[in-house]
């Protein structure tokens, strides 16, 4: 049996979730009714889960108060990532806007005492800090003129904001800001230039357990606050932290960790004791599990799993037995054993590495049949085996065609050395990487050697145009969504987080010779070599990679007089559109057909 297109993409997908200080109540994320919105849920399944917000636009969180009274989300329009926050209670009803202005929010944190909230924000003059009273409607700016700041989290006593500060996208710290006088600031870094971040506080508020790449992979740091003991928790060989898993959950004594370790682009929780014994992986379901929230009495976890043949879901573990149950609706109108099962592979590339990727085989029964290179975003993150990156795969596979989703060289969960590959070489030898993957896919004996496409969206969009134009004899055809074309044009139009994206990833601003690498390091550039059809998918309220770019990439394949389809969404940015039914669908849909038209 063929799954449908439309039927894949109505799988519900949850993006993220909290939760109350014992694991007993859910608030997450859901597009279960074609936008993602807030739903409240009992973790005992008592009753089904109530729909908190009914918006025009999708809302990607929310969080709970600590005391349960209220629930605060960022909102922002078509899409743009420029948010306000609403508050709304749990029982539903009208929400309302708490802050007097929209700002790019990169994290959001309660008050212990449930009254106020701070945000990291980012606006055209820099970044700072904003605190909000919900109850008296007071909004004033804690700290301004500061690192970017990744995310933040109020210590248990509520006297300390513990920070991830972006110095470059490369080097990253650790940042402490005293909450009565936000002057006074503590920072933790390993070295001058390594990572570290997602930082959580000890029940006590003694210790600080936060990432770091640092040791040659990401690993987890337990620092003594205002001190100087350090202990780094060991893993085995080719394990390491996944930066996108969330934050390290204490237990209540204070002795004990709890956080995902990834391998080869899986990854399992682990408990592990901060004396530095080795930790042990807890009893979930194979494939990403991310996000741990443990209860205050330690009993009871929560973290949310799927994999490319198991839609997303929030667990309960009942810690110290191997019970592990879903908490969240699981039907999905499919049997889950008509997907398609991916493999994990390992291929040579040019300089002798070894890339690792997932492979999804057609749902055919020709003898042979075409495939698609999927790169991902990023370019520093990497293809998991969980639902939101096998999506796409497991569509293109039901309709035909064999996929690969190789994480190439800058991909996360392989090592630091191999994670900055990319520094100073955007499109190089990461495109080499996947060129590589192509000659990979042209071995297997069910792939048609002369019918190999690629597709991706952000970097990955980016990957699969400066691939069609500066690898034009190696694709078929190609469909990027919401790609970078022009870096030199984005910089101008970027806000300083994603300028500060860009100065990491060429080594400095674009002035001199760095210029010219922005410059030739772009699809733009070499839109005068492109020979096979390409379809491009933008929004026009991307503020991350913006439709003026785009637009002039399409001018000038028009002048070309070349064969391209373009989709323009007119209230779309660059995250929402793939979780929007209405979007989502007809944008799968004529992908789908675009291949179909030049490879089958």
């Amino acid at each position: 049996m063929t799954i449908p297109i439309e039927t894949l993409i109505k799988v519900p997908i949850i993006y993220d979730f909290d939760t109350d200080k014992e694991c007993k109540t859910i608030l997450y994320s859901s597009n279960e009714t074609g936008k993602l919105q807030l739903y409240l849920s009992a973790t005992d399944m008592s009753t089904p889960p109530k729909m908190i917000t009914n918006s025009e636009e999708s809302i990607l969180g929310g969080y709970l108060s600590p005391d349960g009274n209220y629930i605060v989300y960022p909102l922002d329009k078509g899409g743009n990532e420029i948010s306000d926050l609403y508050a709304i209670s749990p029982e539903g009803g009208k929400s309302k806007k708490i802050t007097p202005q929209a700002y790019r929010t990169m994290g959001i944190t309660w008050h212990p005492n449930s009254k106020e909230l701070s945000r990291s924000i980012i606006t055209s003059q820099g970044s700072g800090i904003e605190t909000i009273n919900v109850e008296t409607g007071e909004t004033f700016i804690l700290a301004n003129k500061i690192p970017i700041l990744f995310d933040i989290h109020y210590s248990h006593d509520g006297n300390w904001l513990a920070c991830t500060a972006i110095k470059s996208f490369i080097n990253t710290e650790v940042l402490i800001v005293n909450r009565e006088d936000p002057t006074e600031r503590i920072e933790y870094s390993l070295t001058d230039q390594s990572k570290e971040g997602i930082v959580s506080w000890s029940p006590n508020d003694k210790k600080l357990a936060f990432g770091s790449e640092a040791p040659g992979k990401a690993l987890i740091v337990i620092q003594e606050f205002q001190g100087d003991e350090q202990i780094i928790l060991q893993l085995e060989d080719e394990e390491e932290v996944p930066i996108s898993g969330g934050s390290a959950a204490w237990h209540p004594n204070n002795d004990l960790v709890y956080y995902p370790v990834s391998k080869h682009s899986r990854t399992i929780i682990h408990a592990h004791p901060i004396n530095g014994d080795k930790g042990l992986a807890l009893p979930f379901p194979e494939g990403t599990v991310i996000k741990p929230c443990l209860s205050n009495n330690g009993k009871r976890m929560l973290a949310l799993h799927s994999s490319m043949i198991s839609p997303p879901g929030i667990y309960l573990h009942e810690l110290g037995t191997e019970n592990v149950t879903p908490v969240t609706p699981r039907e999905f109108g499919f049997d889950l054993s008509f997907l398609q099962k991916p493999s994990s592979i390992w291929y040579d590339t040019f300089d002798g590495r070894k890339i690792h990727g997932w492979y999804t085989p057609a749902k055919s029964d020709k003898i042979s049949y075409p495939a698609i290179v999927h790169p991902h975003g990023g370019p520093w993150a990497q293809t998991f085996d969980n639902w939101v990156f096998g999506l796409f795969d497991q569509v293109l596979s039901q309709s035909g065609f064999g996929m690969l989703s190789p994480n190439y060289r800058g991909s996360t969960g392989y090592g630091t050395e191999f994670q900055k590959l990319d520094i100073g070489d955007a499109g190089g030898g990461d495109l080499e990487d996947i060129d590589y993957a192509a000659a990979w896919l042209r071995k297997q004996p069910k792939i048609d050697p002369n019918k190999i496409a690629i597709t991706g969206a952000s970097y990955g969009g980016y990957m699969t145009l400066i691939a069609l134009t500066k690898k034009p004899d190696t694709f078929v055809a190609g469909a990027a969504r919401v790609p970078v074309v022009d870096w030199l044009k984005m910089y101008k139009l970027a806000d300083p987080f994603f300028q500060q994206f860009q100065i990491s990833l060429f080594e400095g601003k674009p002035r001199k010779e760095k210029k010219q690498l922005y410059i030739d390091r772009s699809p733009i550039t070499h839109v005068a070599n492109i020979k096979a059809p390409v379809m491009i998918s933008a929004g026009k309220s991307d503020s991350r990679c913006p439709i003026e770019p785009i637009e002039d990439f399409i001018e000038k394949l028009k002048e070309m007089d070349h064969t391209y389809e373009f989709i323009l969404l007119e209230e779309s940015g660059h995250i929402s559109s793939f979780f929007d039914w209405e979007e989502s669908i007809p944008i799968f849909t004529r992908t789908v057909e675009f291949f179909k038209n030049y490879l089958v």
